[in-house]
């Protein structure tokens, strides 16, 4: 009888498609070419040349390098007085590198965002059961990364973007690998993190409210909460001191507030606003119209922003927290889902965040974190409602669908740029004044509501720098100081110029009206000559004009 032998051979694996990738960690070899990449497009889009770039971020970094303080008078008018910590680094980039390279480095902080992101979001997820894709995981990290707010900030020196990484990285502290809740390390560094930025910048103070109402629910049992409190805390409070307490100090023994001018009311100082100052132009009337606030700037981007603009993804992260806190608070069901926890500290921390940041600012840029985190808080609805839809193929190519669609309806705001020169040696910002010799010992002014306290470096160090009439919604701020200011344009012995910036609007003649119809100043137009600049435009540049104080009326 014959034997028949039937070789058998072993099931070949199936290579995995890309779409059914389970998220897992990326190697930091990745990231380490993502954070190239950005960097190197952060040095080919033209510089942000925009209002507060050109009014304080490179003056008060120059002025805090110098020593000007206190011998110049409020160059950049009420932000003069702003903690110049984050503008003194960025002035140090200016003066050790080329622009270009000024630009890629602060491009690599920004992209610092994404791989925040997508680490929060995996981990989030993760804990709700729902097995991400990699493709789902990193289409919500890049779908917040794109948020409008981050274009403005492509090429810029302004600090925004790096205040809301590091919000990020505070909250992925707060969530550790292992699912299990964060220890006093994690708590520690997560809040040294927040504090270092509260200290350079008072507005990220939103962001602590964030972190910490997510601890408060993230932690279990109220010895936990109240420990876990004063951890925070304390590691904040250093974290502040180290940026931002020896400026407050200072301003304290100058001028008897050391937030000066803000919150006079409080601190009473002489030189302050007899009532204390807010930018009231952004903020909502009553309880009812700031709960609705979000869906009203949904399509009119002015109520909160300089220009408007069109970005739901922040709309998309209220409806979703509120969504996740209703069902936590109606369903006992709901709230003994894995990953509920985790969901409701995040979503409750997004919503006192937003709360905090409506009743006191309302300012677009000061909590740019919300439309970074919106379409995280949207992935977490399904993933508690359903965590089998974040997974597989077809959840992949939904993903990347939502993200592209997101990026193609956001409409930026305008924003003011200005190209690079040729040279890619040349510095981030430099300006030439016609005759600089002319300006030894003089007092100049830069004057009128367009910014020109950028141009303070370049004059020469004997020259003596202040403002003149400022935009009429931040004048009240310095009504006090204004004295000081008065005192030294109205000496005899200084000669007095003005910078002032012509613009297609029709500036330069408006300012010399209000010249001298507000201080009693008269320009003379005859001898006005242009400053050249790296950050002119077409309509947009400085002149210098010589000018006399005529007396009192």
């Amino acid at each position: 009888m014959s034997v028949q032998t039937v070789s058998q051979k072993a099931p070949v694996a199936q290579r995995q498609s890309v779409t059914d990738l389970p998220a897992s960690e990326i190697s930091w070899l990745w990231w380490a070419a993502w954070l190239a990449c950005f960097g190197a497009f952060s040095m080919m889009v033209p510089r942000d040349a925009s209002f507060d770039v050109v009014h304080y971020h490179f003056h008060n970094g120059w002025a805090a390098l110098n020593g000007r303080d206190g011998y110049d008078l409020a160059p950049a008018e009420m932000h003069s007085f702003a903690s110049p910590g984050w503008q003194l680094f960025v002035w140090l980039l200016i003066e050790w590198f080329p622009g270009r390279a000024v630009a890629f480095l602060l491009g690599v902080l920004q992209g610092l965002g994404l791989p925040a992101l997508y680490a929060l979001s995996r981990r989030l997820l993760l804990r709700a059961d729902a097995e991400p894709s990699l493709l789902v995981a990193l289409s919500i990290a890049a779908a917040g990364f794109f948020a409008e707010a981050q274009f403005g900030l492509f090429g810029s020196v302004r600090n925004d973007s790096v205040f809301t990484v590091a919000l990020l990285a505070a909250l992925v502290l707060l969530f550790p690998r292992d699912d299990g809740p964060p220890g006093w390390k994690s708590l520690g560094i997560a809040s040294g993190l927040l504090g270092l930025c509260i200290g350079l910048k008072l507005t990220n103070a939103v962001y602590a409210l964030f972190f910490a109402t997510s601890v408060l629910i993230v932690l279990k049992g109220w010895r936990s909460r109240v420990s876990g409190a004063l951890i925070c805390a304390a590691f904040a409070f250093i974290g502040i001191v180290i940026t931002g307490g020896a400026w407050a100090l200072y301003l304290y023994n100058a001028y008897g507030n050391p937030i000066f001018p803000l919150l006079n009311g409080v601190f009473d100082a002489p030189l302050g606003p007899e009532e204390a100052f807010r930018d009231m132009r952004y903020l909502p009337q009553g309880v009812a119209e700031a709960i609705l606030r979000p869906f009203a700037f949904l399509f009119d981007g002015e109520l909160v922003n300089e220009h408007d603009f069109f970005d739901p993804r922040l709309q998309i992260g209220y409806l979703s927290s509120l969504a996740i806190v209703t069902a936590a608070l109606a369903s006992r069901e709901f709230r003994q889902k894995t990953g509920v926890r985790e969901a409701c500290a995040l979503a409750a921390g997004f919503i006192v965040m937003l709360a905090g940041w409506t009743a006191v600012f309302s300012i677009a840029r000061y909590i740019i974190a919300a439309w970074m985190i919106g379409p995280l808080m949207a992935a977490l609805v399904i993933g508690l409602w359903r965590p089998g839809l974040l997974s597989g193929s077809r959840a992949s190519l939904a993903g990347l669908a939502a993200a592209v669609g997101l990026f193609v309806i956001t409409q930026p705001s305008l924003l003011r740029r200005a190209p690079w020169p040729a040279d890619w040696s040349a510095p981030y910002v430099a300006a030439d004044l016609p005759d600089k010799d002319a300006y030894e010992g003089a007092i100049v002014a830069f004057s009128g509501g367009y910014p020109s306290a950028f141009l303070s470096p370049f004059f020469p160090e004997t020259a003596r720098l202040t403002h003149l009439v400022p935009q009429d919604w931040s004048a009240p701020a310095l009504g006090g100081y204004r004295s000081q200011i008065r005192d030294l344009v109205r000496d005899p012995s200084k000669k007095l110029y003005v910078v002032i910036t012509e613009t297609a609007e029709g500036s330069f003649a408006e300012t010399i009206r209000r010249l001298e119809q507000i201080e009693n100043v008269t320009v003379d137009t005859r001898q006005c000559e242009r400053i050249n600049s790296t950050l002119d435009t077409p309509g947009v540049y400085w002149k210098i004009c010589p000018a006399a104080w005529q007396g009192m009326n």
